[in-house]
């Protein structure tokens, strides 16, 4: 049901919208969170049956013998590395599976690395006489790399195919391997298809019995980084088909490369430890413009489910962590960039998958009546020529919207009511877009409307309301036209033929159309078609009822001249209804009452009605003089179809989100407890302050609450900025991690510094104390201001003679305490405070940030303090910048480096009475601003300083 506008507009009317969204969200959230429990206990499990095994293990088998590439004796010679330690079980079973190399393959030679094996591995090659084996032995365990590239020295041959000990090779996969390999000179690597064996004793894979195990190798953010991931993981065999296909990386576990080009990239890099180096090496290989093949065609068995399952305890977890730090260091960003461009062109070499995008819509399918759903259905159909893949998440629909498929890489919310917080998707590159049409003001009092990562708005002046309003960069990006439907080639209906229509429904809301409207007077027919029109007396005789979105093409090719009514949630921003794009391109006149719109878009060149008489004016007009009819549509499409359709929309936002990835990303991390109290928070305003200047100068910006710190929502990023304060953060392998240390040093221990890449502290006296006692770089980062918010500004509301801002944390604040009882005018904005001072000092509990610069503007004198651990630390308090930049007289108390920092600009005192002194000195001074000293303590100065060190 919709709301009828004057309800709307009542006081407090959004605050119980939220709450009844929060109601509503909470409900399915249980419900979904039931649901996806219940099914996943409802899921039939894969468990096969000894027939089944049979069934699945004669097609994986079924290689035609005769499609095997024949060789003769003067086929390149292969030497064939195994690394082994304790392995005899396998080593058995891969020597007497060999034949499926000797009986196809005519020249190779095998060599096994054997680390310190005690089980008889050793004594069990030296006996074997199937064909010539080379073993070196180590006398520890050597690194899996480091064995490898050992087998060099004694290998012969010009090709190594590295091979697990725990495989089981089916016939001629050595010769598919090496004619992939010889068939075209950029080959860098080729691996094989590898399927998992009988895994029914496994405890992991016991559901991946005779299924895929490998066919390349993928890439996912997951944890936090970008990792590997085998491609076609667990899919069930359906045929003996398979092919050659471009991939990123295969396994070493059937790895075939040239010694030239193993050799080239320096082999398999030392610092990996079982893990990562075979990905690494393909990389690497890949980065020097090779390619790398995963041959379907060459298939074995991998019984890695058992190895993989007997590694336990801190030596392995140690080492996997040393694995992953080399690996994020090394690649990260390099990977995270190719991912986001394979699935972009649809290469499918990184990924399996094209880019993936799912619309945020009120409702979707067949039915479907809400025009968000037609906008971005218009949308979406440019994406799929793109190849791009396209989902709905709706908000009327059987499952829940807030759950996100993995595989979504870009969501678009078309509504202002989804609360990115209670998104559950797995995705940390998920990148968020708002699409502001309409309802602009409800869109940025959204307290989760920072997580966007990207803003599309409708219009110039709703880019800079959004700008304005939250700081944050938005892109014009406005309706348009789906031309495969408004195209002018729809039939005429005889039931929809008049002179002029309006499509749109009446929800009780004001209408400028209808005070404008009076079809009698003329001498013109007139279809109006929506709901609830037969509730207004005047036009009732007019309503032609609900017509659906698929009938609109016709609707328009039925009449001459389309009207627009610019609605009140859309007129004062010049956002254009698309009626105006779809009537245009249908071949139709479109009269507007939308000025703003109307100049923005087209340059004023569409006919407006704002009376009776201007619209009788422009029907006549238009449709007695058909040269004017033809030749203002004429004009009117070249501008839609030039510029208006969603192909321009879809290439535009391919654009945005190019310029996104390639942008350097920085999560700056603010301690609020929630975007509902973030706005409470100073720490939020000097994030924001360090937002907009970052994106000046081209980087992309996330700012995260604490809920947000640990989640991995900031894998995309390149950097991290902490404002350490009251919380502390850990750290991640992804990223550049910079803290700056804003207050509370006592909270924060020398590991704690010591576990970040470079540290800032707004204090050079305690930068110097700590630069002494850790490893990591230190600088002083003084706290600064924002001199577009903070300058001078009287406001004779905020007159004081005496104001102090800030909360008493349930502590009687020194400068008060040294102050009180005063006979001069006080003020104070701050919680907390009515168990300390008289109320008579108390104006409120808060005061608007934005509200700040009057206050400070339009005292005579800003009383100042530190906490003990501040004062003692020479951390110098925030206000002080703000307070200066506003021209304000600032009595502090004294801390060292206060007078350094700003010379006489500000006052201290050390006594109570020398406080009362100085107050009494200076109330009747004139207040001096120094816009040349404020200018070296600006947000663009601290981020010249962050960035001097990313560089």
């Amino acid at each position: 049901m919709k709301i009828p506008q004057q309800i709307r507009q009542t006081e407090g009317f959004d605050k119980l919208r939220l709450i009844r969204n929060n109601v509503m969200d909470s409900k399915n959230l249980l419900k979904g969170k039931l649901s996806h429990k219940i099914n996943e206990i409802r899921r039939p499990k894969r468990i096969l049956s000894s027939e089944e095994m049979i069934e699945l293990s004669n097609v994986i088998e079924d290689i035609d013998l005769d499609s095997v590439p024949v060789f003769d004796e003067d086929a390149p010679l292969v030497s064939i590395v195994v690394v082994n330690r304790d392995g005899l079980h396998h080593l058995k079973r891969l020597f007497f599976a060999m034949g499926s190399i000797s009986y196809f393959y005519p020249n190779f030679e095998v060599i096994v690395v054997d680390n310190a094996s005690c089980d008889g591995s050793v004594e069990f090659v030296s006996s074997w006489d199937g064909f010539d084996v080379t073993c070196i032995e180590n006398g520890v365990n050597e690194s899996f790399s480091r064995a490898n590239n050992q087998a060099l020295d004694v290998a012969k041959g010009d090709y190594l195919l590295f091979l697990n000990n725990d495989v089981e090779p089916l016939s001629g996969f050595l010769n598919f391997m090496m004619e992939t390999m010889l068939s075209k000179d950029n080959i860098g690597a080729v691996g094989a298809r590898l399927f998992y064996p009988d895994c029914s004793s496994s405890k992991l894979n016991r559901e991946k019995s005779f299924s895929i195990q490998h066919n390349g190798i993928i890439f996912k953010a997951s944890e936090g980084f970008i990792r590997p991931f085998n491609r076609e993981n667990g899919v069930e065999v359906v045929d003996s088909t398979s092919d050659v296909r471009s991939v990123a990386a295969v396994t070493a576990a059937c790895l075939l490369v040239s010694r030239e080009n193993f050799l080239s990239v320096g082999g398999f890099d030392e610092a990996y430890v079982y893990g990562y180096e075979d990905v690494d090496l393909c990389l690497k290989l890949l980065r020097k413009g090779l390619d790398i093949l995963c041959d379907g065609r060459a298939r074995l068995y991998h019984y890695e489910f058992g190895t993989q399952e007997l590694d336990k305890g801190r030596e392995v977890r140690d080492r996997r962590l040393n694995n992953r730090r080399v690996f994020v260091n090394r690649w990260n960003s390099w990977l995270r960039n190719e991912l986001f461009n394979d699935k972009l062109n649809g290469n499918e070499i990184f990924t399996d998958s094209p880019l993936t995008v799912a619309f945020v819509v009120t409702e979707c399918g067949v039915g479907a009546t809400a025009g968000d759903y037609f906008t971005a259905l218009g949308l979406a159909g440019r994406f799929e020529e793109f190849g791009w893949k396209v989902k709905y998440l709706p908000q009327r629909g059987g499952n829940n919207w807030y759950f996100v498929d993995d595989d979504v890489d870009v969501l678009i919310s078309l509504l202002d009511r989804y609360d990115l917080t209670k998104v559950c998707c797995d995705n940390g590159l998920l990148v968020k877009v708002a699409w502001l049409r309409n309802w602009f003001e409800r869109w940025v009092s959204m307290p989760y409307f920072m997580m966007y990562d990207i803003v599309l708005c409708s219009s110039t002046l709703a880019c800079d309301f959004v700008s304005e309003h939250t700081g944050k960069e938005s892109f014009l990006f406005p309706l348009a036209t789906d031309t495969s439907m408004f195209n002018g080639d729809a039939p005429v209906v005889d039931d929809f033929v008049c002179d002029y229509c309006f499509t749109g429904s009446y929800w009780n809301a004001d209408r400028e159309i209808v005070d404008c409207l009076n079809p009698d007077v003329v001498d013109y027919s007139f279809n109006l078609y929506g709901a609830n029109w037969e509730k207004v007396s005047s036009l009732k005789e007019f309503a032609r009822g609900f017509v659906s979105y698929g009938d609109l093409p016709s609707v328009y090719a039925s009449c001459r001249v389309v009207l627009d009514d610019a609605n009140h949630v859309t007129k004062g921003f010049g956002s254009v209804n698309s009626r105006v794009y779809d009537a245009i391109s249908s071949g139709r006149l479109v009269f507007t009452n939308g000025s703003l719109g109307n100049d923005e878009t087209f340059g004023g060149l569409i006919p407006e009605y704002h009376s009776q008489q201007q619209l009788h004016e422009q029907l006549t007009h238009y449709l007695e003089d058909n040269d004017a009819y033809n030749k203002k549509i004429k004009e009117l499409q070249d501008i839609v179809l030039n510029n208006h359709t969603y192909a321009h929309r879809a290439n535009r936002l391919k654009e945005i989100l190019v310029d996104y990835y390639s942008k350097y990303k920085i999560s700056i991390k603010i301690p609020a407890p929630s975007w509902d109290e973030a706005h409470k928070w100073g720490d939020f305003y000097l994030a924001e302050g360090l937002m907009k200047e970052f994106v000046k100068r081209g980087f992309v910006v996330k700012l995260q609450i604490l809920p947000q710190w640990d989640d991995d929502s900031d894998s995309i990023c390149d950097a991290v900025i902490v404002l350490r304060g009251l919380s502390k953060y850990k750290p991640k392998l992804p990223h550049y991690n910079m803290m700056w240390n804003i207050s509370h040093p006592d909270l924060i221990s020398l590991d704690e510094y010591s576990s970040y890449d470079y540290v800032f502290i707004a204090s050079q006296k305690w930068a110097d104390e700590i630069s002494r006692k850790v490893d990591v770089p230190v600088e002083c980062m003084w706290q600064c201001t924002d001199t577009s918010r903070f300058y001078p500004d009287y406001n004779e509301e905020y007159k004081h003679e005496l104001l102090f801002v800030g909360n008493s944390r349930k502590v009687y604040r020194k400068i008060l305490k040294d102050l009180l009882p005063t006979n001069h005018e006080l003020a104070v904005y701050g919680a907390d405070w009515k168990k300390h001072i008289n109320k008579k000092y108390i104006i409120a509990e808060h005061i608007d940030n934005k509200e700040l610069r009057y206050a400070y503007s339009s005292c005579k004198i800003l009383l100042n303090d530190h906490w003990d651990d501040m004062r003692e630390k020479g951390f110098v308090s925030n206000r002080i910048f703000d307070a200066l930049a506003c021209g304000t007289c600032v009595i502090s108390d004294d801390i060292e480096g206060l007078n350094d920092l700003f010379g006489d600009r500000v006052i201290t005192y050390k006594t109570p009475s020398q406080l009362k002194e100085l107050i009494d000195e200076n109330l009747e001074k004139d207040n001096q601003y120094d816009v040349e000293f404020m200018s070296q303590h600006t947000y663009s100065n601290r981020v010249n300083q962050f960035i001097n060190i990313l560089k």
